[in-house]
């Protein structure tokens, strides 16, 4: 009957809606934190998925240690330590690797991607022993695509429109993350700071500003988010060590359409891309989706070269 077809395409354009926004809130945690450390450094960070899986990882880990006898804690206590790892690493990167390279960005990406080739090989060699101290064992951490228990089971039906309860959780997580950080950054002296660092950084030194340290702030931060994605991503998906390639790509995009350093934008890019991949699976051939996607986002960048929002372009090489 018209009205029963008419429903049914109500039902699936609200499911792939559903799924979309799940897409897309992976994708902005990791955008966020590819366009401020452009707009603060001029680096492009092409390692930023690789941080992504590793937030994965570690969450996975804690889950298989039931430190705390249930699949939910243990879930949720692997997402706060994924946060507070990856976020470690990228402090131990921008003071060990890419504090070098700020006077020439193309250094620091050139040794971004050597860190894809390095991180993906160590995940898959690391070894795993029973107590998970990193001391011998015969398996290893990334060896196979690896899953978790969905942390909450739940799934509720609104006329035929199934919305998992992790999906709505990620959704809550990203918004409360990206809510907080664009406060951060337009309603607080500290993030004035840092907006004038980005579009100066000589300047904002002369001020009196740290921006040295601002640098490494948004590097933890960024690093923090990226293992946020990938701990939230596999209690929904498995994951694999290059799960990381993947999804980096998609960051870089929804960075550029949004107006690289412009977190706003970046969030409203990767909603668009999140519903055209959903949308081109829920209509088209599953095979082509991402190709959709992206064809959305090359005709954005034909009607506004310069992204949907006003951007940064990095501080200027020297």
């Amino acid at each position: 009957m018209p009205e029963e077809g008419q429903r049914a395409h109500v039902e699936i354009f609200f499911q792939q809606v559903v799924n979309g926004l799940q897409i897309a809130s992976v994708i902005a945690l990791i955008a966020m934190g590819i366009t401020m450390i452009f707009g603060l450094t001029g680096l492009v960070m092409f390692a930023h998925g690789e941080l992504l899986m590793l937030g994965g990882y570690v969450t996975w880990r804690t889950v298989e240690l039931n430190v705390f006898g249930g699949d939910a804690a243990n879930f949720f206590f692997g997402v706060a330590l994924a946060v507070v790892v990856v976020g470690v690493l990228g402090y131990l990167m921008e003071r060990g690797l890419f504090r070098f390279t700020f006077a020439s960005p193309i250094n620091g990406f050139i040794i971004s991607l050597g860190l894809i080739v390095f991180l993906q090989h160590a995940i898959q060699i690391m070894p795993l022993p029973g107590l998970g101290l990193g001391l011998g064992g015969d398996q290893n951490w990334g060896a196979t695509t690896i899953a978790v228990p969905k942390p909450i089971a739940a799934v509720w039906t609104v006329s035929e429109v199934r919305i998992p309860a992790t999906r709505v959780l990620i959704v809550i997580a990203t918004i409360v993350v990206v809510a907080f950080a664009v406060a951060a950054i337009y309603r607080t002296g500290l993030g004035r700071a840092l907006r004038a660092s980005a579009s100066d950084r000589d300047t904002a030194g002369l001020m009196g500003i740290p921006v040295r340290r601002y640098i490494t702030a948004v590097f933890v931060i960024g690093s923090g988010v990226a293992g946020l994605g990938g701990a939230l991503l596999i209690g929904q998906f498995a994951i694999d060590p290059f799960i990381g390639g993947r999804f980096v790509i998609k960051g870089f995009a929804v960075a550029l359409v949004g107006g690289l350093g412009n977190p706003v934008g970046a969030v409203l890019a990767a909603i668009i891309l999140g519903l055209g991949e959903a949308m081109g699976a829920g209509y088209f051939k599953t095979e082509w989706t991402e190709s959709y996607a992206f064809i959305l986002m090359i005709v954005v960048l034909l009607i506004r070269p310069q992204g949907l929002l006003t951007g940064l372009q990095g501080p200027p090489t020297r």
